[in-house]
């Protein structure tokens, strides 16, 4: 059962289109891989999907509802979330705070960043728990800007899960990773699948992409090209 469908979506930035009447579909529980070299559109594709820019035509159909026009905090609140959509503020917080700003930025925008620094038990427990679903529970201490890209990686990954995501949508989630590293990271991408969530992400090398997906297509400026 589709629970996404993509039909000829084009966003614009500046006089370009970053999307360009972009089209495809997505089952329940799939990975779906978009692939391409810089300036393909990768990154353009994630954030577009997200409503970053807004649509300037075409459809985007989530769940069987028309949500063309969302903005990216009303999409996550449908179950539509992107990587790294829950803000950062511009003072040092935690591991453990990042989660918790994230479990609380559906409710509460902007002032989730402050309400992080002292959130309430519910809040804390959840965040913990999704620390430890990701293998960050004995980081949570640590600042965020201190964090290694593969723990930066999984981090961004909790506070997406945070937003209980139906369709998650990743920006080269492996690709940027140590080779070393990748595995354990492919490993939790197919456990977020298996727990119902589908994904739609982008990977410059297809190669990278087969690891984790069941199905790879090729992007050239904001469109498909296979």
């Amino acid at each position: 059962m589709k629970i996404l469908e993509v039909v000829g979506l084009t966003c614009r930035a500046g006089s370009g289109a970053v999307l360009d009447a972009l089209s495809f579909t997505l089952e329940e529980g799939e990975i779906l891989a978009l692939c391409g070299p810089p300036g393909a559109g990768k990154t353009a594709c994630v954030r577009g999907l997200a409503g970053t820019p807004p649509a300037e035509s075409g459809r985007l159909i989530f769940d069987g509802r028309e949500v063309t026009g969302l903005r990216p905090r009303e999409l996550a609140q449908q179950g539509l979330v992107r990587a790294g959509l829950a803000p950062a503020p511009p003072w040092a917080i935690t591991v453990a705070e990042a989660v918790a700003l994230a479990v609380l930025w559906p409710r509460f925008g902007p002032l989730a960043m402050v309400l992080a620094r002292r959130p309430d038990a519910r809040v804390r427990t959840r965040a913990a728990a999704l620390l430890d679903r990701v293998g960050l529970a004995a980081e949570s201490r640590r600042r965020r800007d201190a964090l290694p890209a593969t723990s930066l990686a999984r981090l961004d990954l909790a506070q997406a899960l945070a937003l209980r995501p139906r369709v998650l949508l990743l920006d080269e989630p492996l690709g940027r990773l140590p080779l070393e590293d990748r595995p354990g990271v492919a490993a939790l991408i197919g456990a977020i699948r298996a727990s119902g969530v589908a994904i739609v992400l982008t990977e410059r090398e297809p190669a990278v992409a087969k690891t984790v997906a069941d199905r790879v297509a090729m992007l050239e400026r904001g469109s498909l090209i296979a």
